[in-house]
């Protein structure tokens, strides 16, 4: 092949009407391409690239995101011991960070791109980070970027792939959004618990109005109904109310039908800022009104907890399984923060701990949800039970004073609720942040997954109202893929 004017090497491949080839193995591969040759990556994808020889101070760079006109666009750079994570923006160049240790050729080098979430690796010194064409600055990560490597001529490439992960659709608009001003949920509307009951599926939320409490205050409990999941209709008052209560705020978590007939909700109660614990009520039917039970709380964590699932099983020692988030002051590993507690009863008033709780931690110490592990939804699936969960890590943005909290949603599972195997692609359900009009542009959580006619229905928030996500049943349960495609990047097939 020629050279290009500038002795350099660019490779990019586009989604569209490729051939799929899995598994490829290249000995070696040296040449140069020319670098008018860019195309377009479409969603998300995996990205897995083995270079052998490389001169090792001046290294590679590896684009993993851009504007359409290239003006602004984000690479790992790849020199030395170390590599860093780059954003070139109108002239500028900012590292936003920088990682040492990779040890010697050849570099294997691992990027995940799920929506605005970008998970990477070189010789396994792993990092994260979330919209790095800086959403801080109003600059997001589009849902067309491209993808490829720049290198000097000399560079020795192994194999170079790309796997689409088709899971997480483009969805653009949240199927409940938040109301008008003055209503009881004119700020947040955020799924708790879903139940069917006589073919109508009722989604309880917690709905917040303006306030400073974070995100909202006052809030309560509302109930919106659907025939098929997907279209919603919010009823028009709470059901259950802060001033039904001596709290600030009520968080639904819960709900199941008893044997008795009985609609039971379960809820987190705070005054604010202190977690006051789990709350139940009933009532005759899914509207209430529901009657607080009257020695609540049934259980109270040590330290502060406000989620958790309910889950109703067929099991000869207990009936009801509460899986619940808890403050940690002495995890078993990682920082101090949120681990997964799981609890048993026979009638949701008395309950009983698991007895090596914390039993849920976070997948990883230093990377995606290494501070906070929040279990949200539990399912049955099989001999399997699967949690969707919300991960969060802090990293403040150079030059910024954020917060620096990123939270978004990871997938696990077991078979005994104490031994877990996460998904390997996680975090496996953020939000896409392609632009500040899009609803889940910031922040992901609080999922909620119903299953029925072999589709995964995952409800989640996204900046406080409900998104929706549909994904094959079988595609959920095999993890070995998404069902998407593998592209060989070095000659486009």
């Amino acid at each position: 092949m020629e050279k290009s004017p500038q002795n350099s090497m660019t490779i990019i491949s586009k989604w569209g009407s490729v051939l799929v080839l899995i598994g490829f193995v290249f000995l070696s591969w040296r040449c140069t391409v020319d670098s008018s040759m860019k195309k377009e990556v479409e969603g998300n994808y995996e990205l897995n690239l083995t270079i052998t020889e490389a001169e090792r101070s001046t290294g590679v760079k590896v684009y993993f995101s851009s504007n359409k006109d290239l003006s602004t666009r984000t690479y790992l750079e790849v020199a030395g011991n170390g590599y860093k994570v780059i954003r070139e923006s109108e002239g500028q160049t900012d590292v936003w960070k920088t990682y040492e240790g990779i040890g010697n050729l050849p570099w294997e080098i691992y990027l995940l791109k799920k929506g605005n979430f970008f998970r990477y690796s070189v010789n396994n010194i792993s990092g994260y980070i979330r919209g790095p064409m800086g959403e801080w600055q109003g600059k997001y990560d589009p849902w067309k970027a491209y993808v490829g490597l720049e290198a000097p001529e000399d560079v020795v490439i192994e194999s170079f792939t790309v796997t689409t992960l088709p899971w997480l659709s483009h969805a653009s608009e949240p199927i409940i959004t938040i109301g008008p001003k003055g209503s009881f949920y004119e700020k947040q509307i955020i799924p708790g618990a879903i139940l069917n009951y006589k073919g109508t599926y009722y989604m309880y939320v917690m709905a917040g109005m303006e306030g400073n409490e974070e995100g909202s205050s006052r809030r309560t409990i509302g109930v919106a109904t659907s025939k098929d999941l997907e279209n919603w209709k919010v009823h028009p008052e709470p059901l259950i109310t802060y001033e039904d209560y001596p709290y600030d705020n009520l968080y639904v978590n819960g709900v199941v039908e008893t044997p008795e007939g009985k609609i039971a909700i379960m809820f987190a109660a705070q005054v604010f800022p202190e977690w006051k614990g789990f709350m139940l009520a009933t009532a005759d039917n899914p509207f209430g009104p529901f009657e607080p039970y009257a020695d609540n709380p049934v259980y109270k964590h040590y330290t502060h907890a406000h989620e958790f699932d309910l889950i109703q099983v067929d099991h000869p020692d207990y009936r009801y399984i509460l899986f619940y988030s808890g403050f940690t002051t002495e995890p078993k590993s990682g920082p101090v923060g949120d681990r997964g507690y799981v609890l048993y009863s026979n009638d949701l008033k008395h309950w009983k701990e698991h007895p090596q709780n914390p039993v849920f931690s976070p997948q990883t110490l230093d990377n995606w949800d290494a501070v906070h592990i929040r279990p949200r939804s539990l399912n049955k699936i099989g001999d399997d039970w699967y949690v969707w969960y919300e991960g969060c890590n802090q990293w403040t943005p150079p030059g910024t004073e954020l917060h620096g909290w990123w939270d978004t949603v990871g997938l696990a599972r077991s078979k005994d609720l104490v031994n877990w195997e996460y998904y390997p692609r996680n975090p496996a359900l953020p939000g896409l942040g392609i632009s500040a009009e899009q609803f889940d542009n910031r922040w992901v959580g609080w999922p909620r997954m119903v299953v029925k006619d072999d589709i995964a229905y995952v409800f989640y928030t996204g900046n406080a109202r409900v998104g929706l996500r549909k994904i094959p049943l079988n595609q959920l349960t095999n993890w070995n893929s998404e069902g998407g495609e593998t592209i060989n990047m070095l000659d486009g097939s």
